[in-house]
């Protein structure tokens, strides 16, 4: 299908298509979940970030559960998609990877402040290599069960991804994949300064830390 879109065609179809992504990852469902099931803004309660994490401290784990169910979906449809459309080509695949997980994290719709992006890269990453993300599934329950920090278990999480796409997949002699790759996890350990900055400290809050109705301190 793909093929039969002129080549000079084919840029300003992928550009609507990233654009749609972007908007598609923009949804947030933090926020939305949060105000139908509870009346709150998420962004006023516990850590203050509009995601999984969050929403599963301060409502429970049943609808944190939900919430990062449906950011990993706005990664994975809209790269799932460019993976039927062109198979042959995981680069595209990837870049397309970008738009849904730049939209949750300065999503329009909360003033271009969104969540840190964990989720929706879980899921973009599944329809690219999803071994590597079942391998970095297992480290990040693994460190979360051991020391109830979601935050570490993110962390080593996505290391764990990129050192399977630097060494193991399929992919990895593509530069432009395992470049974008890293860029991808390296944003992710930026978005992640002050949980990083709290684990150092000793300050970080475990999972299950009792549900707080306010702030924690944030940087």
């Amino acid at each position: 299908m793909w093929d039969s879109i002129p080549a000079h065609i084919q840029p300003y179809v992928f550009g609507l298509m990233f654009v749609g992504g972007f908007l598609f990852g923009s949804i947030p469902w933090a926020y939305i979940v949060a105000k139908l099931v509870a009346g709150i803004d998420i962004r006023k309660y516990g850590s203050g970030n509009v995601g999984a994490t969050n929403v599963a401290r301060v409502l429970g784990l049943k609808w944190g559960t939900l919430v990062f169910l449906l950011d990993a979906l706005k990664g994975f449809i809209p790269v799932f998609i460019v993976r039927l459309l062109v198979p042959y080509n995981v680069e595209l695949a990837l870049v397309m990877a970008l738009a849904p997980i730049l939209g949750h994290i300065f999503t329009p719709f909360l003033g271009f402040k969104g969540g840190k992006g964990v989720a929706t890269a879980v899921g973009a990453f599944a329809a690219i290599t999803p071994v590597g993300v079942l391998i970095g599934f297992v480290v990040w329950i693994t460190t979360v069960l051991l020391t109830g920090w979601v935050s570490l278990g993110s962390l080593l999480g996505s290391l764990a991804v990129f050192l399977w796409i630097l060494f193991f997949d399929p992919n990895r002699s593509s530069l432009l994949f395992v470049a974008v790759s890293g860029l991808v996890v390296a944003f992710i350990w930026v978005r992640h300064y002050g949980n990083i900055k709290r684990l150092l400290s000793g300050r970080e809050p475990r999972i299950w830390d009792s549900r707080g109705k306010g702030r924690r301190d944030e940087d």
